[in-house]
């Protein structure tokens, strides 16, 4: 985006005195083609900005809506009813209860990974995208 904000200041708005109807005409065209296309690389630059913001806000809404589901709710755990006292079920329902935390474990971490792994493309393509703007303009 630096590349073409300088371009637009480089670019003189009023055309020199002392040239005729037709040079100024030209000269103002010129000047208008500039600014199409300096607006053109900044709504280029926008739009992938934009799709990048959608894709990292698409795996944060996904990974919050399966931990949600997956997860008991604060509501669930505060409430409370009496159960009869038996040790078999205890053992049964411990047993279910490991295996169910350890499942939405590992689905959290798989998730987190992607979302980690999606991240650290997007900046460095943003990086790399900076880096060849750097060389171009010096």
């Amino acid at each position: 985006m630096k590349k073409s904000n300088e371009s637009i200041i480089n670019i003189p708005v009023v055309p020199p005195k002392g040239v005729s109807r037709e040079e100024r005409k030209e000269f103002l065209q010129e000047s208008a083609n500039k600014y199409l296309e300096a607006i053109e690389t900044q709504i280029g630059d926008l739009k992938k900005v934009g799709k990048n913001a959608l894709v990292i806000g698409g795996v944060v809404l996904t990974a919050y809506a399966l931990t949600e589901l997956l997860l008991p709710s604060a509501k669930q755990k505060t409430s409370f009813s009496p159960k009869p006292i038996v040790q078999e079920e205890d053992d049964a329902n411990d047993e279910d209860s490991f295996a169910w935390a350890a499942l939405k474990g590992v689905a959290t971490s798989v998730i987190l990974t992607l979302a980690k792994n999606k991240l650290l493309e997007i900046i460095e393509n943003l990086t790399t995208d900076a880096t060849e703007n750097v060389e171009t303009n010096s």
